[in-house]
């Protein structure tokens, strides 16, 4: 056969076919991509309303949720919807469709669609071989349905879904239209409308959603649920940032109200040592979270307090300020200012008096200055007694100081004048011709009036002999020649006199000065020639005294001739002394001592060395000791007028001034003598010379003390000759009397 073949074409029933599943497969699209859209629209409503119900966002937040819920909506149109149902939709796409549906076309559809719908020419393939294959899809085609090749399943979720949210949309616009206004002006409208309340909360303190507290404070946080409007939360929740995350705490319940009884249920919660800002919520129920915050400012304290005190008139002192430090004191009487300054600005402080007994009602003090509102003044009545001050501040936040500043005054009471006085130059018995001289000082604290002598003979009232009278404010008087005249008295012998100083202040408060008195001395009066008695008895124990240091001299000297330095003493001395107990001499060594080791004999010889330094200390207290007790005797004599030049030039010249001599010059070079003595023990070449300058130097105080020991005894022998011409004055004064009488006696007789 010659020519063109006969090209085949596909039957109308197969190209019906493939449009019948093209139409489906574009309403499948379209239904699935609505039912998402609507889906995605119940989705973001139910979504919305949650957020908008459970936490009230702000208009920027809703404008976001909107904003999310449009652009999802317009994702799910294009994406499921518009990029979808805009895609051709072959015969070769419909024809492959078909034969993963339906084995039976075996390919030939697809075939038939790929040639026969392209129109394939000649030499493409065999027009024979394409005509069986259309047959073959035609016949294969019948009884296929084009509803078959899509899943229906899919499409059904989506659309139950879609119809599920659509219907409990509507549901809630036809059961709860008022609250779907609300969203819809909420969320649409952006209104500040808020949802209606079931629970209703009330915080304490937080006026304009803020409470300001002292830093480290405490803060009790009170809040309450109104039992009228129930139901009421069985937990309210602060929820506050901490440590970069978000904390929640619940607030304690304080029992269980009685809808019946009461009007809120209570709630509690303390947030513990505050030291930085803290924003928090209060969330319970339904109720509105409460948007608070704490805010930290410093605690009102005291930076500086003076305290100005103006003492007592007879005092005639200047005001003085004080800073205050601790317990501070003042003399009773005075009038007390505190001035204070506060770190903040203050409205007012209370002062409130610790340990009154009755209390006494707080005083409210406020600053005084309009331009300075951290400084005030409060003025205290005159200090009678202890007082303890509580000052409490009330800041412009609000704040009232954690603790109360205590100022402790202590009311110092006006002392009695102090003594330190003696009677110089008398003893126990005085002359009826006596003077008695007082020596010392007279101390107050806040000035002496007076001062005078109080004496009183035998059993006789007190009298008064005048001192002095200091010069306003002085608080010291020294006492140097202030002397009571006992001759002025007209004692007798065998009278007691009570003597003791008396001293009065300036003190005007309560029941007027306050009065000092001194020792008192009881004095014997006795005659002259008594007293010379006492003070030779005296004297002669002094001498037996001295005797016994000029023979510990003695001892002190024939010690450091023993002491063995290599070298034998030029005087045949014995051996040297053998170490003895504190405070006595050294026994002699025994035999053997030659055989001791040097250190042995070193250790010897210091000790031997130590026991004379310390002999000679003792000895020249004791010395100087005697030295003042015979000037006490020659004071005695001069104040009880007693004394003749001759005595009193015997025992100052002749006995107390050498030994004074002996015991501050010459005991003292014995120290350092002997120091350097120890000091040299172990050289043989300066040893026997310290020593040889040690025994000098006691050899010259043995002199001189010898000397005065001689003198001593002069003076007992003149003495007792004084006293042999006393007695026999004493007895020719007796035969003159005598004589007297009997020749008054002859008179008589020759009358009669």
């Amino acid at each position: 056969m010659t020519g063109n073949p006969h090209r085949p074409q596909l039957a109308s029933e197969l190209q019906a076919l493939l449009g019948a599943l093209r139409g489906k497969i574009r309403r499948y699209v379209w239904l699935e991509g609505l039912s998402a859209a609507v889906a995605w629209l119940g989705a973001a409503f139910w979504t919305s309303l949650a957020i908008d119900w459970l936490f009230e966002p702000p208009p920027v937040v809703r404008q976001i949720v909107l904003a999310t819920a449009l652009g999802g909506l317009a994702w799910v149109l294009f994406a499921l919807v518009a990029r979808r149902a805009l895609v051709p939709l072959r015969d070769a796409s419909m024809a492959m469709l078909f034969e993963r549906r339906f084995p039976q076309f075996r390919d030939s559809l697809l075939t038939s669609v790929e040639l026969a719908g392209r129109g394939a020419v000649a030499g493409d393939c065999d027009p024979v071989l394409l005509g069986r294959t259309c047959a073959l899809a035609e016949a294969s085609a019948r009884g296929v349905r084009a509803r078959e090749v899509l899943d229906p399943r899919p499409l059904g979720r989506r659309a139950a879904a879609a119809l599920a949210l659509a219907v409990s949309v509507g549901l809630f616009a036809t059961m709860r239209p008022d609250l779907l206004s609300v969203w819809a002006r909420r969320s649409f409208a952006l209104s500040d409308e808020l949802w209606p309340r079931r629970t209703w909360l009330e915080i304490e303190g937080f006026e304009g959603g803020a409470a300001k507290i002292a830093r480290g404070a405490d803060l009790d946080v009170r809040a309450r649920a109104s039992v009228r409007v129930p139901p009421v939360p069985q937990v309210l929740e602060i929820r506050y940032r901490e440590g970069g995350g978000r904390a929640r705490k619940p607030m304690n319940r304080e029992g269980t109200a009685d809808p019946e009884k009461d009007c809120s249920q209570e709630f509690s919660y303390t947030f513990r040592s505050v030291l930085a800002p803290i924003a928090f919520d209060l969330v319970g129920g339904d109720a509105i979270p409460l948007n608070l915050r704490i805010e930290v400012v410093d605690n009102p304290t005291i930076v500086e307090m003076i305290l100005d005190c103006q003492y007592p008139k007879y005092m005639d002192r200047p005001a003085r300020a004080f800073p205050f430090a601790g317990v501070m004191q003042f003399p009773v009487g005075s009038r007390i200012t505190l001035r204070a300054r506060a770190n903040k600005d203050l409205v007012r402080v209370t002062v409130d008096s610790a340990f009154e007994s009755p209390p006494q009602p707080a005083q409210v003090v406020r600053p005084e200055d309009p331009s300075d509102l951290r400084s005030f003044r409060y003025a205290l009545g005159p200090l009678r007694k202890d007082a303890t001050l509580l000052l409490s501040l009330h800041d412009a936040d609000g704040i009232k100081s954690r603790e109360p500043v205590r100022v402790t005054l202590a009311a110092v009471e006006d002392r009695r004048p102090e003594f330190s006085v003696q009677l110089r130059g008398i003893g126990s018995a005085i002359t009826p011709l006596a003077r008695l001289p007082a020596m010392g000082r007279v101390t107050d604290d806040y000035g002496i009036a007076r001062v005078w002598f109080e004496r009183a003979v035998d059993k006789a009232p007190p009298a008064e002999s005048p001192i002095a009278s200091p010069a306003a404010s002085a608080t010291e008087l020294v006492l140097d020649g202030s002397v009571l005249d006992v001759r002025e008295l007209g004692l007798k012998p065998g009278q007691k006199l009570q003597v003791c100083l008396k001293a009065a202040d300036r003190c005007e408060l309560g029941s007027g000065p306050n009065v000092g008195t001194s020792d008192r001395w009881q004095l014997d009066v006795v005659t002259p020639d008594q007293l010379r008695s006492i003070l030779q008895a005296r004297e002669l124990v002094l001498r037996q005294r001295f005797e016994v240091v000029v023979k510990e001299v003695g001892d002190t000297r024939d010690t450091l001739a023993r002491v063995d330095l290599g070298a034998r003493p030029a005087d045949g001395a014995a051996k040297p002394p053998r170490a003895a107990a504190k405070g006595a001499e050294p026994e002699d060594k025994p035999a053997d001592e030659e055989q001791l080791s040097p250190e042995r004999q070193l250790a010897q010889r210091r000790l031997q060395v130590q026991w004379a330094a310390q002999n000679s200390v003792k000895n020249g207290q004791e010395t100087l000791g005697v030295a003042e007790a015979i000037g006490e005797i020659r004071e005695e004599l001069v104040n009880n007028r007693i004394d003749t030049e001759e005595l009193k030039a015997r025992l100052e010249s002749g006995i107390a001034d050498p030994l004074r001599r002996i015991a501050r010059e010459m005991f003292p070079e014995l120290d350092r003598r002997l120091d350097r003595l120890q000091a040299d023990l172990a050289d043989t070449a300066r040893g026997p010379q310290a020593r040889t300058q040690a025994i000098q130097q006691t050899d010259a105080i043995l002199l001189a003390m010898r000397e005065v020991l001689g003198r001593m005894i002069e003076l007992e022998d003149f003495n007792e000759a004084v006293e042999l011409l006393r007695s026999i004055i004493q007895a020719q004064e007796r035969v003159n009397v005598q004589t007297k009488e009997r020749q008054k006696q002859r008179l008589r007789d020759l009358r009669e």
